[in-house]
């Protein structure tokens, strides 16, 4: 965890949110927990933080892994969406949320912080399905936030998504929005690359600019736990023994998605298993699971690297999540770049926590009622008001 009391004044705080809608309520300035479950399913993320309008500082942050049942639980669904059994995501929904609410519990009680002082809980969910361009669009995320309400006591900010995508948005990514309010400098031009289950960008300038890239840590934890059985491959060891297969990452090169221009926005429903296995069969050679793992890293590496590079007038990197602490993955990353890529603890945040402290400033932003135009990241028609309040 970082510790306590760390001090932080977002450089552009203030003219940031003078570019929000706010509502004519008083703003409520205190504290706010935000909580954030990726796409990998490794943790639960948990961050507090005392949020203004003009500064915040964190109070503290920890994760906290799930038990292995419920990870397989949600992994098996999101790996097999096509086949999804709706009473399996409704109990599933409701455990789920309990395991929260509890989880909240004792990070709040480890943090000796009194639940009167907390506003409420940005609860991000666990994403089981994630697909903004069906005919019917539609992002789902579990934990049910009227029983997370009920075990903490405290108001719940959930369901992010849905208002974005009603008005015409991809849903996702968010992070964005706060990526600007903490890192983004007045005079320079900055990009955060989140590396999650899903790579996503968030380029910081006059005009805010954010997007999904492309699979970040999903298929090299997919492939190791599918040939392996291990959750994920440690500073990328495994994939480091291997070689690149060029016929295999020519044929991963040109993906949809990957070459789809933004607003965009994908999911592990997409980047699965399957993709996998027919990028395979259409290649129709007989490859080493080694030199697959290692192809996945040079593909993720890669889709990295040629975002950031095409980006005009760009003059700092950063990264966080998970993947940033795969080392042999950014060592792929830098080689490939032609910045000087930092981790966002250089910038004032410890990478791991990133994620859920964005979490904690929408809540903030929602319960004050502010409404963002998000055309320019999930490329939404008017102002927003993300998240749903649940008192």
């Amino acid at each position: 965890p970082p510790p306590p009391f760390f001090f932080s004044t977002p450089t552009r705080a203030s003219e940031i949110l003078s570019g929000l809608v706010g509502s004519e309520m008083c703003i409520r300035d205190s504290i706010y927990i935000g909580v954030m479950t990726g796409t990998s399913v490794d943790a639960i993320d948990i961050a507090a933080l005392i949020i203004s309008k003009d500064d915040f500082r964190l109070l503290n942050a920890q994760s906290f892994q799930f038990l292995k049942i419920t990870r397989e639980k949600i992994l098996r669904i999101i790996r097999n969406y096509k086949v999804m059994n709706q009473d399996e995501i409704k109990s599933l929904d409701r455990e789920l949320a309990t395991i929260y609410g509890d989880t909240i519990n004792e990070f709040i009680s480890s943090s000796k912080i009194e639940k009167k002082n907390i506003v409420a809980i940005g609860l991000h969910g666990q994403t089981i399905l994630h697909q903004p361009n069906a005919i019917n669009p539609m992002s789902l995320q579990i934990g049910d936030g009227k029983i997370v309400r009920k075990i903490t006591g405290i108001s719940v900010v959930n369901d992010f998504r849905s208002e974005d995508i009603r008005s015409g948005g991809q849903g996702a990514p968010l992070a964005p929005i706060f990526h600007n309010h903490f890192f983004g400098k007045t005079g320079i031009k900055r990009a955060v690359i989140n590396i999650g289950g899903i790579s996503n960008i968030s380029i910081l300038a006059d005009e805010v600019i954010g997007y999904d890239i492309g699979p970040g840590n999903t298929l090299m934890d997919i492939w190791i736990k599918d040939t392996k059985e291990k959750n994920f491959d440690e500073d990328g060891q495994w994939a480091k023994s291997g070689n690149i297969n060029e016929k295999l990452l020519v044929k991963f090169l040109e993906d949809e998605f990957i070459n789809l221009k933004p607003p965009k926005s994908t999911g592990t429903d997409y980047f699965n298993i399957s993709w996998i296995n027919q990028k395979l069969k259409e290649v129709d050679n007989q490859i080493s699971s080694s030199d697959i793992q290692r192809t996945l890293a040079e593909l993720t590496a890669l889709i990295i690297a040629r975002t950031i590079n095409t980006e005009n007038g760009l003059n700092e990197v950063a990264v966080c999540g998970g993947g940033s602490g795969n080392k042999f993955l950014m060592q792929l990353v830098q080689n490939h770049s032609h910045f000087k890529i930092h981790q966002t603890n250089q910038w004032g945040m410890d990478s791991n926590w990133v994620e859920s402290s964005g979490f904690a400033y929408l809540a903030y932003l929602r319960i004050n009622n502010f409404a963002l135009d998000l055309s320019k990241i999930t490329g939404s028609k008017g102002r927003v008001k993300l998240g749903k309040i649940r008192n």
